[in-house]
């Protein structure tokens, strides 16, 4: 994916972010539907939405960084960013109807987590494949 489309795909999906996080809750939707049977739904949810953006923002310094330097800073800035929405749901909760939940953090650090597991998976898995076709 070139770094452009990164870029511009990170910026929205970062907007679709901020618009999900800090929505006020009467205009989110109180059934999920097919996935109301899963407990706990909406940690699933944290945890893909901050995954993507891991995701996202791994591929904006890699190639040029290595892979560890890469990883360590979008986890970094991932887990700065789910705290800070966290804290902006708390400082904002008077007018969206939405609280600081430790446990939303813990999923949004899960998912990141899975992200650049898969993303050095995916580096490592090319790299290799390349060897291989020497």
């Amino acid at each position: 994916m070139s770094k452009k489309f990164n870029l511009i795909f990170f910026i929205l999906w970062v907007a679709l972010m901020f618009f999900a996080i800090l929505a006020p809750s009467e205009s989110l939707p109180k059934g999920i539907g097919f996935f109301s049977f899963i407990p706990h739904f909406d940690k699933f949810v944290h945890a893909i939405m901050f995954g993507g953006f891991a995701f996202l923002l791994f591929g904006l310094f890699f190639p040029p960084k290595t892979i560890a330097y890469s990883s360590k800073i979008t986890i970094l800035i991932s887990v700065c960013f789910a705290v800070f929405t966290e804290i902006m749901q708390f400082l904002l909760g008077e007018y969206i109807h939405r609280s600081l939940e430790f446990m939303d953090v813990i999923a949004d650090i899960f998912g990141i987590v899975l992200a650049i597991g898969l993303c050095v998976f995916i580096v490592k898995r090319k790299k290799r494949d390349k060897v291989w076709k020497r």
